[in-house]
């Protein structure tokens, strides 16, 4: 296909430097795509702090885009050229034992794209066909790519956790996935869904998106008030943060019996009494991973008939060759960032 313009990771704490790379011709079951949007997660700030390592360096980062097909292989039928797609970063093998029960998420070969995969923040790139969907007409671009990562993970956190009608539920962080679970809890029925996050305008948003109530650390002891709304506490806690004191936090804010879904990545170990925190009460512990190839559809389909909106997520947009300052902007937490998003 040629050369491409890419921002390159080298090392941690380190500005991207955006190079030249050779993008090969796709495979007999690969597809080219023109990359339109790629937006920035908060994954992709962990590997730049130096938390996540990619497997190989330097590396193309970035894992949610959304693009035209330009190319495609002999064997591909789902998909043609100038179609309007998304790409799944979540790259499995499709024949191991994982796959083939259905949960490629687990998939004994894993790849994900800017970790152990090129990424996506270029101007093209090659990816399997069995990865890469057909937009709905009613989402753009930028929209198109926060979905395959943001919306994904909180609607397969909801199915994880099997939230039933009815359910109370914690959100704890709101961010581009934060606030993404908070509406598919919504849609899942959930008929008190309380909002935590340090920035009252993020709180404001989860009002307008349908949290029930919000809390504010900064104005004193979640737990406790969460506690007091609820009459003794949700019966699931969703933490998208990924940082120990909300883990706790959200675990202490689980009724008995209820579930602590911890979904955002975290690489600090959390203070646990087993006793006194999860046997006595029974509460349950889990974390679930990315999401699965067959929920794609739904969420799509979800989308097209207007039962999940974007709304205002993505709030930044910067060319290529400002990456480094769109970076700035969700690590500084400038102007109140929901997405950040690339267009190359």
């Amino acid at each position: 296909m040629g050369q491409v313009i890419a921002a390159r990771f080298y090392a941690a704490k380190q500005p991207l430097k955006l190079e030249n790379v050779q993008i090969p011709p796709p495979g007999d079951d690969e597809v080219a795509v023109e990359i339109k949007a790629a937006s920035i997660c908060h994954s992709d700030l962990h590997t730049l702090a130096g938390r996540q390592v990619p497997a190989t360096v330097p590396i193309t980062l970035g894992h949610e885009a959304a693009g035209v097909v330009s190319a495609k292989g002999k064997n591909v039928t789902n998909v043609e050229v100038g179609d309007r797609v998304g790409i799944d970063y979540v790259q499995s093998c499709g024949k191991c034992q994982y796959c083939l029960r259905g949960k490629d998420n687990l998939c004994d070969n894993f790849a994900v794209m800017s970790f152990n995969r090129e990424g996506s923040w270029k101007e093209e790139a090659v990816v399997p066909s069995r990865h890469v969907h057909r937009l709905p007409n009613n989402i753009g671009f930028p929209e198109g790519a926060m979905l395959n990562c943001a919306v994904m993970t909180a609607y397969h956190a909801v199915r994880y956790a099997q939230q039933p009608p009815g359910a109370s539920v914690l959100v704890y962080g709101l961010g581009g996935v934060g606030l993404s679970l908070l509406k598919w809890a919504k849609i899942a029925g959930a008929t008190d869904i309380i909002a935590v996050d340090l920035e009252d305008e993020k709180l404001k948003i989860a009002k307008r998106e349908g949290a029930t109530a919000t809390v504010n650390p900064r104005n004193g002891n979640p737990v406790q008030e969460i506690r007091k709304l609820t009459g003794g506490g949700v019966d699931i806690g969703y933490e998208v943060i990924g940082k120990q004191e909300s883990e706790r936090n959200t675990i202490s804010s689980v009724r008995k019996g209820g579930q602590a879904v911890l979904v955002g990545m975290s690489w600090d170990p959390i203070p646990i009494h087993v006793v006194d925190d999860l046997q006595v009460p029974e509460v349950k512990v889990m974390s679930p991973q990315d999401h699965l190839k067959s929920e794609i559809p739904e969420v799509l389909r979800l989308i097209e008939i207007g039962r999940f909106t974007f709304s205002d997520a993505v709030t930044h947009k910067f060319p290529l060759g400002s990456v480094n300052e769109a970076v700035s902007v969700l690590q500084n937490r400038t102007g109140n960032p929901g997405r950040v998003v690339l267009e190359p």
